[in-house]
């Protein structure tokens, strides 16, 4: 053996890296060892392997990918390396912002969680004043089974393109059925945050007018609620409804459930 060779084993100990790291350098040819002894077939890695290691060693602290670490080792130009490694940052910054992104959602998630764990189902109704939002809507339909197929096709592009998971699903309700205390679904609606709805069709999208509603949280179960309290205070108000709309309070990451409550808005109008 040559002096300043080393076997594997000894460049793990000087290095900290473990063998198998190394033994996968070799074979993807990241980092190939210098010299092969022939009578014996051993790898040495030279004092110029253990150099290339460092430099590996630091690009992985940036994270840099292997493949342009490659790349970094092959240049020999300070000027090239540092244009890579610049075009790397940019990604570095994509990245930052898509995992600043994550951790937003996750924390939109808990809070939605803790908001559901709060509901209590409560017969105030308060008159409150809304600003106009503007949803996608799913086809409306007599066909109770396909309302959430349609608004799956009309929200397709827009949920594939969008960079947050903060949305919120809500539902067209059928007042007289209401009236009956059963929850009729004529449509299912979704908001997503900060979206411009730039991928949906116009024909999907769904203006919840601004106004006076009548707001209160109720609890459905198995598609039934008690609407009584909504229908009475409207009555001794002077008031009727045109549209009734029910945002789901939270996102469920599981199936669907047959006990759940929601936010019940119904746009007022003067008897």
């Amino acid at each position: 053996m040559k002096e300043g060779y080393y076997l594997i084993g000894e460049v793990s100990k000087i290095t900290g890296i473990s063998k198998d790291t190394l033994h996968f350098y070799n074979k993807i040819g990241l980092l190939v060892p210098d010299y092969i002894d022939e009578k014996n077939q051993y790898r040495y890695y030279s004092r110029w392997n253990l150099w290339q290691l460092d430099i590996i060693t630091t690009c992985r602290k940036l994270s840099v990918p292997l493949d342009k670490v490659k790349q970094i080792l092959d240049f020999h130009d300070n000027g090239r390396i540092t244009q890579l490694l610049l075009d790397y940052r940019n990604e570095a910054l994509r990245l930052s912002r898509y995992y600043q992104q994550v951790a937003e959602d996750i924390l939109w998630y808990d809070e939605e969680n803790q908001r559901v764990s709060a509901a209590i189902h409560s017969e105030e109704v308060q008159k409150k004043r809304l600003k106009e939002e503007i949803v996608i809507a799913g086809t409306m339909t007599r066909d109770g089974t396909s309302y959430h197929a349609n608004l799956q096709a009309a929200a397709r592009d827009e949920l594939r393109y969008a960079d947050t998971i903060q949305r919120k699903y809500g539902y067209i309700l059928d007042i007289e059925e209401m009236r009956a205390g059963n929850i009729y679904k004529c449509s299912e609606y979704l908001k997503i945050a900060d979206s411009s709805y730039s991928h949906v069709s116009p024909e999907n999208l769904h203006v919840m007018p601004s106004g006076e509603y009548a707001v209160c949280i109720v609890r459905i179960i198995r598609e039934s609620a008690d609407f009584g309290p909504l229908f009475s205070w409207m009555k001794e108000n002077g008031y009727t409804t045109d549209a009734v709309y029910a945002d789901e309070l939270g996102l469920q990451l599981f199936d669907y459930i047959d006990d759940y409550y929601c936010e019940i808005k119904a746009h007022l109008k003067k008897i």
